[in-house]
């Protein structure tokens, strides 16, 4: 209350100076003894007879916004000693953000700081199904992506705002009921150039530290997830990032793939695919250095609720497709005859594909049909009719391919199907580097005529704005932009 005085004195209490913003409590437990005005009395009387009137009701105590001459003694009114407490800002704005978005804690903070330049790491998870993939073969990728690196390969360059793709990738997991597979960067932050030996689990050889959980056997339902910690990350650098580490766990390339991504001298356009799908990426944590958050039980409380209620939701749902799924491969039945002509029409379409983008194929490929066939007739039922379970199993074994989309896809797969084939990165068409988009956004003319050749024109000269503004007029020195990230790192604020 802007009328609220300090409490002075041991024995006997007495009113002292006005609380300033210093004295509140810095959070909705701690309480205080201060001296504060009587609230209005209620007239009930005459706030029923403005009611039947109509009127406004004018009696409703309001808040104490008017300054009072302290000289005025016989107008001031007398003083009460009361204990107040700061609002619980956590359960006031949960009451009205929705579900989805629930709010821990809160802490009073500097004039300065920033949530965006203050924040010394953030950590991020992307959630997915175990499926075909190695996880192993995953975290020796991720491996590589540790410490200091050049990650323009690996993002979608907004070239009219950042100039500088270098970024600090700390430390990494990935994470499954079985095993934690973890990864870090080393303190020289210098990496091993050597190859790394696949075929053997050593940690020493390739760096990923192994940490055995649940003996439990492995399923293509597994729900893993990958966990990246780094000062701060690119545009869809996380996605980009996702998409090659599924590519290396299907097997489709090795690991040292990453190092041709980060090495731009010989690298320096990035190479056509698709990012991982955005469902599953969670802004995990952010952490800064000078600020410790406070939090309330009762807040605590209502918010497990809620995750509680959603978790139930989603899992009564995903229960229910594996029912289907289960139901299905069990009860249905199909002929052998149909599984056979799924099978080559398959394998026709692929080798189709191959020939057409010129795909290497080494000798076994090249006998594919004969092996496809032999295969088919070792698993022949001796009846005609099989469950849909032996199916599934059969054209997974003979083909490769699986009754799913590749890990990171979203709702359609954008022209994935069951004879797609892989086209190695290091051979797929590769997109404009950073100096040609620059280049591109500096050849755009003032354009005095933009109306002579429309929107186009008008959409270049304000990139070229964009560029000139934030890379050419705000760029600073490396001096200036420690200084400035010393001085936000400081800022901050507590709860207590």
């Amino acid at each position: 209350p802007l009328l609220a005085k300090k409490v002075m004195g041991d024995d006997t209490l007495t009113p002292g100076d006005r609380l300033v913003e210093e004295d509140l409590p810095k959070n909705s437990l701690d309480g205080l003894e201060c001296f504060v005005p009587p609230r209005k009395n209620n007239n009930k009387k005459k706030e029923k007879k403005n009611a039947k009137k109509g009127e406004k009701n004018n009696t409703v105590v309001q808040k104490l916004d008017v300054s009072i001459d302290e000289t005025d003694t016989a107008s001031s009114p007398a003083l009460i000693l009361k204990t107040i407490h700061e609002y619980d800002y956590a359960r006031v704005l949960n009451n009205i953000l929705p579900p989805s978005i629930r709010i821990l804690g809160w802490c009073p903070v500097s004039p300065e700081f920033s949530a965006r330049f203050s924040c010394c790491r953030r950590t991020y998870r992307y959630f997915f199904p175990r499926r075909d993939l190695d996880l192993h073969l995953m975290a020796q990728g991720l491996n590589y992506m540790m410490g200091r690196h050049d990650f323009r390969n690996m993002c979608k360059m907004n070239c009219e705002q950042v100039y500088n793709f270098e970024r600090v990738l700390m430390k990494g997991k990935i994470a499954s009921p079985q095993a934690i597979y973890e990864v870090a960067m080393k303190e020289d932050d210098e990496k091993k150039t050597e190859d790394v030996s696949l075929g053997d689990n050593s940690n020493e050889q390739d760096d990923v530290v192994i940490k055995e959980m649940a003996q439990s056997p492995l399923s293509p339902r597994d729900m893993c997830h990958v966990e990246i910690t780094g000062q701060a990350f690119l545009w869809h650098q996380i996605r980009c990032i996702m998409s090659i580490l599924f590519f290396v766990g299907r097997k489709l390339e090795s690991p040292t793939i990453v190092n041709e991504l980060v090495d731009i001298q010989a690298n320096p356009a990035k190479p056509a695919y698709e990012m991982a799908s955005e469902t599953a990426l969670v802004l995990h944590d952010c952490t800064f250095g000078k600020l410790h958050m406070g939090r309330t039980v009762k807040n605590l409380w209502e918010v497990t609720k809620t995750l509680e209620q959603r978790w139930e939701r989603h899992a009564v749902a995903a229960e229910r497709a594996r029912n289907a799924l289960d139901s299905l491969k069990a009860e249905t039945q199909v002929k052998w005859s149909d599984v056979v002509a799924f099978v080559e029409q398959i394998a026709k379409e692929k080798r189709r594909k191959e020939r057409k983008y010129g795909t290497k194929l080494n000798d076994s490929e090249m006998n594919a049909e004969l092996v496809i066939r032999d295969e088919l007739k070792k698993r022949a039922p001796v009846s005609e009719n099989l469950s849909w379970c032996q199916a599934v199993d059969a054209i997974q074994d003979i083909l490769g391919v699986y009754p799913y989309l590749p890990n990171g896809n979203s709702d359609g797969g954008r022209g994935l199907t069951e004879s797609s084939i892989h086209v190695p990165l290091m051979e797929r068409s590769k997109g404009t580097t950073y100096e040609e988009k620059v280049q591109s956004i500096l050849a755009c003319d003032d354009v005095s005529g933009a109306s002579e050749y429309g929107g186009q024109n008008r959409k270049s000269s304000k990139r070229r704005e964009r560029y000139e503004e934030n890379i050419i007029k705000k760029r600073k020195t490396s001096e200036e932009d420690k200084a400035f990230y010393d001085h936000m790192l400081r800022q901050g604020g507590s709860s207590t």
